[in-house]
């Protein structure tokens, strides 16, 4: 992907799911230029930061969102969003204003309005909006997106 849309001022490529540094390490090697993690992971976020690859770890509490910009990430991946709820992102950005937060699980065409209108810089779209592509069908998700 990273050879493919090389040229491609429009197209960033990062990789998610990332559990660990070493895993990071490799993705930033491979031409990542984004990290994103189910969960917080000191070290990851480090090695992010050293590099200047953009680090968005997981978290589900409070806790997690502080001890995430204190490290330095660059957006908090609040996760799971169908758990948490927007409510989470409206609490949090009461003391924490400056918080940068991206939901993921649970993110659908019916709600994504309300995570940006609540403070999210960004969502995680998962299966809900990529759906059509399970088919094959990546128009479908182009068309899908066209209509957020």
């Amino acid at each position: 992907m990273v050879d493919k849309y090389k040229d491609d001022k429009d197209v960033i490529i990062g990789a998610g799911t990332v559990l660990d540094a070493i895993t990071a390490r490799i993705a930033i090697l491979e031409g990542a230029q984004f990290i994103v993690s189910p969960a917080f992971d000191l070290d990851t976020v480090k090695l992010c930061n050293k590099y200047r690859i953009a680090s968005m770890p997981g978290t589900s509490t409070l806790a997690g969102v502080l001890e995430a910009l204190e490290a330095g990430a660059d957006v908090i991946k609040i996760f799971p969003g169908e758990v948490m709820g927007v409510k989470m992102i409206k609490a949090v950005k009461g003391p924490i204003p400056q918080a940068k937060m991206m939901p993921t699980g649970g993110v659908s065409l019916d709600n994504v309005a309300d995570w940006l209108k609540a403070g999210c810089i960004a969502v995680g779209t998962g299966g809900s909006l990529t759906a059509p592509a399970k088919k094959g069908d990546y128009a479908g998700v182009t068309k899908t997106h066209k209509n957020l």
